[in-house]
């Protein structure tokens, strides 16, 4: 075998050249691996400037309590460091391993070594195996250097059992470890997840070894009695059900000061990801702003409610997870109360624009429901509707577009009643000519009367969107739409059905 001149000579090999040929991998291959990755990223560091290695510590100088994963989580990780060490002073850090192969079991050993408490965190759940796949390999690193330190204690010689990992001789050298499972199925990381992760380790601290982040097993408050038995009924059953899910004792907004956060709720096809990205590339280019935006859905298709974040900022924004402290609330979807809590996480004296529906403000005012009104009053919050729909209708030279372009009349809304506006002193030219290079960029290659179009529906969402006086609408106006609830089963179901298949028990359990 050659490799300046490979060949294969059919498609099977038998046991004695696979055997040959695995065993080989490891002195030709494997061993040289670690080498050329550290080159390969020390080269790419000199083109770069951007360095990577093995792994990447923050703030473990000092550190008593780490926290250990993968990719994005250490940014919204290191986030959370930051705050405590700054509102707490606890000494607490972050591990990222870049690497899972070769693993760096002799850097991690040394970085691991001393400390009080180690949470390993990882986006699986491994059924059945003894531990997670990242914990397993972090446990089996210290493992080898705490045969180092047995190796030198018993003057075996020779040198150490396993080269380039330090030793390790006593007990205390040794980290408690904790495993965390979390973001299964793209779920949602809050910071209140990684307080608990670390909450949990730290003396008077619940201890478990084994948990889930973002996992809600058992309610505090069940919403109805029905839940409440059967909740109790669960804990009978599974009594260590409450202990399998941590959560912190704080979930912190850790936006950058003077950070402004916008979400928008639409419905799949509407166009609220090319308003988003629209609204971000503006700010970007107009303000020289850090910009972080994303859609979030699961498996919504075309016609279903879609909710869309995004985030601006002088500094850099390092969090990856849904924002919970909002300025601005931007709902093309005019049923929007109908099924989401649109008005969750609105700062006092936050804004919602919503799509205005035919009768005026008064028509406006009875899409809110009893309970989103007494939000606004305890949260003092401003009110602006536009009618989106009829601008784009009468802007889109193309019909295709009339559904789309309801979003770039929100973008209009946006710059007219966002805090961006006022904080960066912004004239309306300016604002403009930047809000038209970017249509340019982006529908350009689609002809300039598409342009046009969306530019003129920006700027009658900007100059059209109307604030809401609600405090001064007739009381008569103020009844809430109260939506129909199913009823449940008057009696009870067919015995030849299961307990689970009950209609009468799926709907106390789930339906109520």
């Amino acid at each position: 075998w050659d490799v300046d001149n490979p060949a294969q000579l059919g498609v099977v090999q038998n046991q004695d050249s696979y055997a040959q040929g695995v065993a080989a991998q490891r002195p030709f291959f494997f061993d040289h691996i670690e080498e050329l990755a550290n080159q390969a990223m020390a080269e790419y560091a000199a083109l770069t400037g951007r360095v990577y290695d093995q792994v990447i510590e923050y703030r473990t100088e000092d550190a008593e309590y780490l926290i250990v994963g993968f990719g994005s989580m250490t940014d919204n990780a290191e986030a959370v460091v930051d705050y405590l060490r700054e509102s707490r002073g606890l000494k607490v850090g972050v591990v990222q391993v870049i690497w899972f192969r070769p693993f760096p079991g002799a850097r991690l050993a040394r970085v691991l070594k001393g400390r009080k408490g180690v949470a390993v965190l990882e986006r699986t759940d491994q059924p059945l195996a003894c531990d997670q796949p990242l914990v397993r390999e972090v446990r089996a690193a210290l493992s080898k250097a705490y045969e180092n330190g047995l190796h030198l204690s018993r003057n075996e010689g020779g040198g150490v059992a396993h080269e380039g990992y330090p030793a390790l001789h006593k007990p205390e050298d040794l980290p408690l470890l904790y495993s965390g499972s979390y973001g299964l199925g793209s779920r949602d990381l809050q910071p209140s997840q990684l307080i608990g992760a670390i909450e949990n380790m730290m003396p008077g601290g619940k201890g478990k070894r084994v948990y889930y982040l973002g996992i809600e097993f058992v309610q505090e408050n069940p919403p109805s009695e029905a839940r409440k038995h059967y909740q109790k009924q669960l804990l009978a059953d599974y009594p260590h059900l409450a202990d399998l899910a941590i959560q912190g004792s704080e979930n912190p907004s850790l936006l950058p000061e003077g950070a402004v956060a916008v979400r928008m709720h639409s419905i799949g096809g509407w166009g609220a990801i090319t308003t988003g990205k629209n609204l971000t590339g503006t700010l970007f280019d107009l303000l020289d702003l850090h910009v972080k935006s994303n859609p979030k859905y699961g498996g919504e298709k075309k016609g279903t409610p879609t909710t869309y974040y995004a985030a601006f900022a002088n500094e850099r924004i390092r969090i990856n997870y849904e924002l919970r402290s909002i300025d601005v609330v931007l709902s093309p979807d005019p049923n929007v109360f109908r099924h989401t809590h649109a008005l969750a996480g609105l700062k006092e004296g936050g804004h919602i624009v919503i799509q205005s529906i035919p009768g005026g403000p008064e028509a406006v005012w009875s899409q809110f429901p009893d309970w989103a009104r007494k939000v606004l009053e305890e949260k003092s919050l401003r009110v602006w509707y536009l009618d989106a729909f009829g601008i784009s209708k009468e802007e889109a030279t193309n019909p295709d577009l009339e559904l789309r372009m309801q979003g770039t009349v929100f973008q209009g809304a946006f710059f007219r009643v966002s805090p961006l506006v006022k904080q960066h002193g912004l004239d309306e030219n300016r604002l403009f000519d930047s809000i038209e290079g970017v249509l340019d960029s982006k529908f350009g290659s689609k002809g300039k009367s598409v342009v046009a179009d969306n530019l003129r529906a920006v700027r009658r969402g900007y100059d059209e969107v109307q604030e809401l006086d609600w405090r001064s609408i007739d009381a008569a106006y103020k009844e809430p739409l109260k939506a129909q609830k199913p009823k449940a089963a008057e009696t009870a179901s067919p015995g030849t059905q299961t307990p689970l298949t009950q209609a009468d028990r799926f709907y106390e359990q789930v339906g109520r």
